[in-house]
C-alpha cells in the first residue's frame, strides 16, 4: 500500500523522484515500468496491473463486469483512458519522467501545475503527483470536512 505525502521538486529535465518507500513497492524485479494517467487535478501513477484493475473496475457493478462493448459511452471511456496513459520507467535514481506527459499531449504538465514544486501522494494501490499549492488547498478543505466524511448523522 502506498501511503503518505512527500514534497518534491521537478528537475530541469521534467523528472520527479519517487519516495524510496514507493519505489520498493512499485519495482518488481527488472520491471520498472509504470503508467502515468493525467486526470483533472493530478497525475496518477500505476503499475501495469494496477492501471488495468483501475480501468476495468470502472465497469464493475455488484461484483459483475458491466462493460458493454456496444455502448458508445463505455467504449469511449475505456479507449480514452488507455489512450491518455503514458508508459514511463523508474530510472536508476528513482525518478519518473513527467515530461513524457507533454510528449503525449502538449501542455499537460502546465495544466496540472507539475512544473516546479509537487507533492507525491500515496493513494493505496497507486500514487498521485499534485501541484503542491493545489494539494495543500485540498488538504485544508479536507481537514474542514473530515468529521462530516467520517461520521454520518
Amino acid at each position: 500500500m502506498l501511503a503518505g505525502s512527500y514534497p518534491m521538486s521537478v528537475d530541469a529535465k521534467a523528472r520527479v523522484t519517487l519516495p524510496a518507500v514507493f519505489r520498493k513497492q512499485l519495482v518488481n524485479g527488472d520491471n520498472k515500468t509504470i503508467y502515468l494517467l493525467p486526470l483533472k487535478e493530478c497525475v496518477n501513477g500505476f503499475t501495469p496491473e494496477g492501471l488495468e484493475r483501475f480501468i476495468d473496475g470502472l465497469f464493475i457493478e455488484n461484483g459483475e463486469n458491466r462493460f458493454d462493448s456496444r455502448s458508445r459511452k463505455d467504449v469511449q471511456l475505456k479507449t480514452r483512458l488507455w489512450a491518455s496513459a503514458v508508459e514511463v520507467d523508474i530510472d536508476s535514481a528513482g525518478r519518473v519522467a513527467l515530461g513524457k506527459l507533454d510528449a503525449a499531449k502538449a501542455g499537460t504538465r502546465e495544466r496540472l501545475g507539475l512544473t516546479a514544486d509537487v507533492t507525491v501522494v500515496g493513494a493505496g494501490d497507486h500514487f498521485e503527483v499534485w501541484n503542491t499549492d493545489e494539494w495543500n488547498a485540498t488538504q485544508e478543505s479536507f481537514d474542514d470536512e473530515l468529521d462530516a466524511l467520517l461520521y454520518h448523522d
